[in-house]
């Protein structure tokens, strides 16, 4: 028997918390005992659970526990079937997390009214942390109280390999006196498939009236964010 296609499409790891859940007899678990019982690292646990709950195989049910939906339910025993008929040789393809920094870079203060340049983009690589194949992402800025004509979700495509890259956004604050600025990192499998959230982080800027009050000079923020590659 092979296996079904949108089995296919999950981590490996994914397919332990679902195998987790065939052995399990309670409706809802705790995510200390998947990953008591799948002997993943919080890392790649982390991130196989997110694409469990975007695929909706998974549903949160109060402060780390989950249950499985009527489709999750449905993948459990698919994989159980597959598993019955699957050669004892046979391996499921093998995934690891790899960690980048993500670095959005703005003024001190924005002026209200007036087109800004923020930029937003990751630093090269740790040891370690090296791809074979290009990270296929979408990074989206959002921006909390920009002028009202200005559509405050501004997304970008990107292709990250080991070297650093930025992408620019355009932003226009309001007649505000604070702007936040939120920025996610999505990454992209397939194009069936949506969008997985790898990590993000936001900030607050100051807003002024004046030009004599501007503060042009740039911060830079970080935070890791982390990205499944299959091997």
């Amino acid at each position: 028997m092979e296996m079904p296609f949108h089995l296919k499409t999950l981590p490996a790891e994914a397919l332990d918390i679902l195998r987790f859940f065939a052995g399990h007899n309670e409706a809802v678990a705790q995510t200390s005992a998947m990953i008591d019982t799948t002997g993943l690292n919080e890392r790649r646990f982390g991130v196989a659970l997110r694409r469990l709950v975007t695929k909706g195989y998974l549903i949160m049910d109060g402060y780390q526990s989950y249950r499985l939906s009527d489709n999750g339910r449905r993948a459990v025993e698919d994989l159980a079937a597959y598993d019955e008929t699957a050669p004892e040789a046979a391996e499921s393809a093998s995934s690891r997390v790899v960690t980048r920094r993500l670095v959005l870079v703005t003024p001190r203060a924005l002026l209200s009214g007036q087109p800004t340049n923020v930029y937003a983009g990751f630093d090269e690589p740790e040891d370690g942390e090296y791809v074979e194949e290009p990270l296929n992402l979408l990074v989206r800025l959002q921006v909390v109280n920009s002028a009202d004509d200005i559509n405050s979700n501004k997304d970008s495509a990107m292709l990250l390999d080991n070297k650093a890259a930025r992408q620019v956004f355009e932003i226009i604050a309001g007649a505000y006196t604070k702007v936040r600025l939120r920025c996610f990192v999505y990454q992209i499998e397939n194009e069936e498939d949506p969008p997985m959230m790898a990590g993000g982080m936001y900030v607050d800027l100051n807003v002024v009236a004046q030009p004599e009050n501007d503060d042009r000079g740039l911060t830079a923020y970080g935070v890791d964010v982390q990205f499944l590659v299959r091997e």
